[in-house]
């Protein structure tokens, strides 16, 4: 049962790089084509030398040494003394440019008298040449050095013949003062001789034997067969086209294992199931990745139209999710909008995760659905509030704590879609209760970020945070505060006491793991205050439709442009 996880777990992080992996198999294969379309080739011929009869260490008369041991030999004279030979009579013929790079390689053909030559060389005519040039200089040398041989056993053959003819003659016999002495003599000389009998036979031998290596002189010995042509050079390289396939395989293979090596080092949440695991919550939407979150149509800000329909799934279980976890908590039913959290805390465990794009289209939606809105943003260290919504970020929760401008002078009024233009507009003027009662369809008040603060924490951790908070909840639908990570600051640790709820924001494939546990450990541990749940922001639209938060929020259309 496990076993299509597994594997969808292996593929999944080389399905979400294919793209990458791809370029990289593609540049691998144009570099590997440009680099070899651009080196030098290199052609190889072959030529065959025939040893026949002639071997090079072995004359008549001479014991055999194995016809595979001679040939092999060869074949080791030729590369190593002979090549060296060829390379110094090219370089004394300043042809240096010829045997730069090249390369000959003489191979004993087994069971044979031949023996194969190939050469390697930059161009075709190159290759011919050395091939050519190598084994005719080894037939010279190796007719140089039989006919040598044959010249020595010929002249030692000779002179023992010339010993032989001398000691056949007859001897003159010495004069001798004693008559005993002239009686052996003449005994000697009456008695027939074997030893002259010996000499005639051994001179007839040595006779035939000088006639049969005077014969082998004339013999070729090792001949050249099908010299070496141009014309039948073969090229071995460069194949840029074959390089190019091979070097496409392995930067496919390379990228692959490096995308699942990265994958497997870089800890992120990369799936809604990730995210409903390491959170610990329930996924309340997934908002799929736009290019432009905040969208201005005919001078009023609206949310991206792929944004409308997740976010109304938003708003909606936003209500669903606080009253169905009272009901349990009193094991009693009620009713969700007499449960529904007021003050609400949006936070996340990563920095740039979404989270103050998703406030603020999250109450532009809830304006256009009728609700009173309040956005106040906590964050005094990098407010962006007042630049989403195209409002005044000069002044804002900073002044009000402080004490220098009262709330509804420090709240900014962000224009409905289809609002009024004249004096039903001009509201901003009234109390924040007056302007928020008079419109019916709905309202939404800014209060920026804006000014310096020396010490945040405790800014926010005073009574008059308290206080304007449970003000603005009497007076407003929700109230969104937008504040930073707990884990980056602790600006927003004294908030955790006073709202009714948080919503933690995760992006796909940019919240760390080790930061999203370190996040729930800590709301866990300092927060009196129910999370509500976890916003998937960056989804895939693939990965939405498999969770179910398919949304065809293209076909809807804005209320202020129903009728038109």
């Amino acid at each position: 049962m496990n076993e299509p996880t597994d594997a969808i777990s292996i593929l999944a992080p080389l399905w979400r790089r294919k793209w990458l992996i791809l370029a990289v198999g593609i540049v691998v294969a144009a570099g590997s084509y440009l680099y070899y379309k651009r080196a030098r080739p290199v052609f190889e011929v072959t030529t065959q030398i025939y040893l026949g009869a002639g071997a090079e260490e072995q004359a008549p008369g001479e014991k055999s040494k194995g016809q595979s041991a001679v040939i092999s030999n060869q074949a080791t004279i030729i590369n190593s003394i002979v090549v060296e030979k060829v390379h110094l009579q090219l370089r004394k013929e300043h042809k240096n440019g010829l045997i730069r790079g090249t390369k000959v390689h003489a191979n004993a053909v087994e069971k044979s008298q031949f023996i194969t030559v190939a050469a390697q060389a930059h161009n075709a005519k190159g290759a011919a040449l050395l091939a050519n040039t190598t084994v005719q200089t080894y037939i010279r040398r190796q007719r140089a050095t039989h006919q040598r041989v044959i010249e020595r056993q010929i002249a030692i053959s000779r002179r023992q013949l010339r010993r032989i003819e001398i000691g056949s003659l007859p001897k003159v016999p010495a004069k001798s003062k004693g008559a005993k002495a002239k009686e052996k003599e003449s005994e000697k000389a009456a008695a027939p001789s074997s030893v002259s009998t010996t000499n005639v036979l051994q001179a007839a031998s040595l006779s035939s034997k000088i006639n049969q290596l005077e014969a082998s002189l004339s013999q070729t010995g090792a001949e050249q067969i099908k010299p070496a042509k141009a014309g039948t050079a073969v090229k071995l390289s460069p194949k840029p086209r074959k390089n190019a396939i091979f070097g496409f395989v392995i930067g496919i293979v390379l990228a692959a294992i490096a995308a699942y090596a990265l994958d497997r080092l870089d800890r992120r949440l990369r799936s809604l199931a990730a995210v409903e695991s390491i959170l610990q919550t329930q996924i309340l939407a997934g908002l799929p990745k736009v290019r432009r979150p905040i969208v201005r149509a005919e001078g009023r800000l609206t949310p991206s139209r792929f944004l409308l329909e997740p976010l109304r799934r938003l708003h909606i279980a936003l209500g669903l999710a606080a009253g169905a976890e009272n009901g349990r908590d009193n094991n009693t039913y009620t009713e969700p909008h007499q449960q529904r959290p007021r003050v609400i805390l949006f936070t996340s465990a990563d920095a740039g995760d979404g989270k103050s794009t998703l406030v603020a289209d999250l109450a532009l939606i809830q304006r256009d659905a009728g609700m009173r809105v309040a956005v106040v943003e906590a964050n005094f260290r990098r407010p962006v509030q007042a630049r989403l919504l195209g409002l005044d970020g000069s002044h804002g929760l900073a002044d009000v704590l402080a004490g220098a401008l009262a709330v509804q002078d420090a709240m900014q009024r962000v224009m409905p879609t289809g609002a009024p233009v004249g004096p039903a507009a001009a509201l901003s003027d009234a109390p924040v209760a007056t302007a928020v009662e008079s419109s019916s369809a709905g309202s939404l008040f800014l209060l920026a970020g804006a000014g310096a603060v020396a010490n945040p924490p405790a800014m926010l951790a005073n009574d008059a945070m308290r206080d304007l908070l449970r003000s603005l909840a009497e007076d407003f639908d929700y109230v969104l505060i937008d504040g930073p990570s707990p884990l980056e600051t602790s600006d927003v640790m004294p908030l955790l006491g006073v709202v009714d709820g948080i919503v933690i924001v995760a992006r796909l494939g940019h919240t760390r793991e080790l930061a999203a546990r370190r996040l729930v450990q800590l709301l866990s541990n300092a927060s009196p205050a129910p999370v509500l749940g976890a916003v998937a922001n960056s989804m895939s639209r693939k990965e939405a439709g498999h969770y179910g938060y398919s949304a065809h929020s293209s076909r809807i259309r804005p209320a202020w442009l129903i009728g038109r």
